[in-house]
């Protein structure tokens, strides 16, 4: 255990986890080998094998919650919330009612659209530990997405007053200055944003694709395509910066560029209804009046049944 907490400390998780391996071969019921272990394995991202860690450690020691719990976080971050909210309610029923334990509920349960569940819970967390700044994202993000936007933007502020370099709650925070009209502000947020994202080396697109769409509602095409292409090349797999970037040379005619960037960003998000909607304007202003029916086909019928999107991107 002393040679694995020395290689955890330099960093090394590979020799980390080869150490406790080698550890758990010989006393195969070392709860905290098996426990650091299942750690390791979540922090180098292999899911299977820690989840398969945290099973052994299940049978081993029945009564104890944590190998449950570790399971739902894991679910969690394998994108199952459903999975994860079972484990966590599995917990809870077993008496462990630890903050950690409600957090991972909520975040399932907000994962699911389980609102009610996930205020409530949420709440619980953030009365137990009110500097949890993960909590606090969440509980913004919640009350951004139900329009609740005063108390939305004093909770990302309270997030960065913790935590001064979350981008994304400077994200949020400049949207909710936007929409409020303060556009000098939320600029300032957009900046702010990126350049945490840049500086961490992050692929998070949102931030550029805002800013790009309003310096293009400014009239400040060239700066905003700029902005855009650097959102692109930030996360090519978003695609919210090819719509707008299409967005913002459409101000200047029917470019060829256009139809590209909208069809990269229906591919990344099929249910993308504004893309289809410019598609459809793009090919109406070329003449292309079979195209553009096509499109705009496309467009209602995803007005009627919206697909949600896989990135986040709210549907008008």
């Amino acid at each position: 255990m002393g040679r694995a907490r020395t290689s955890l400390d330099r960093g090394d998780l590979e020799g980390t986890r080869d150490t406790l391996l080698r550890l758990l071969a010989l006393q195969e019921t070392n709860k905290q080998a098996r426990l650091a272990l299942t750690d390791v394995l979540m922090r180098m991202r292999r899911w299977t094998d820690a989840d398969n860690q945290a099973q052994i450690l299940s049978s081993q020691f029945p009564a104890d919650t944590e190998p449950t719990y570790l399971r739902s976080v894991i679910a969690m971050r394998r994108g199952e919330p459903q999975t994860s909210r079972d484990l966590a309610s599995r917990c809870l029923i077993l008496g462990d009612s630890r903050p950690e334990v409600y957090k991972v509920l909520a975040l399932a349960e907000y994962a699911l659209g389980q609102n009610d569940e996930f205020e409530t819970h949420i709440r619980a967390v953030l009365k137990t530990n009110p500097s949890d700044a993960e909590a606090q994202y969440f509980l913004a993000r919640y009350l951004y997405e139900i329009q609740y936007y005063d108390q939305s933007l004093r909770a990302f502020q309270s997030v960065l007053e913790m935590q001064p370099e979350h981008y994304k709650s400077h994200y949020y925070a400049g949207l909710l200055y936007g929409g409020a009209g303060n556009e000098s502000r939320a600029r300032q947020e957009y900046l702010a944003a990126i350049r945490i994202i840049e500086s961490k080396e992050a692929r998070y697109a949102f931030p550029y694709a805002d800013l790009g769409r309003q310096l293009a509602e400014a009239g400040d095409l060239d700066n905003a395509i700029q902005w855009l292409t650097r959102g692109i090349q930030n996360d090519p797999a978003c695609p919210k910066p090819y719509y707008e970037y299409a967005r913002a040379l459409f101000q200047r005619g029917a470019e060829p560029e256009i139809e590209k960037s909208l069809r990269e960003a229906v591919r990344l998000d099929p249910g993308y209804t504004e893309a289809y909607y410019l598609l459809a304007r793009y090919y109406r202003k070329l003449g292309e009046s079979q195209l553009a029916a096509q499109a705009l086909t496309r467009f209602k019928d995803l007005k009627d049944h919206p697909l949600p999107s896989p990135y986040g991107l709210h549907r008008q």
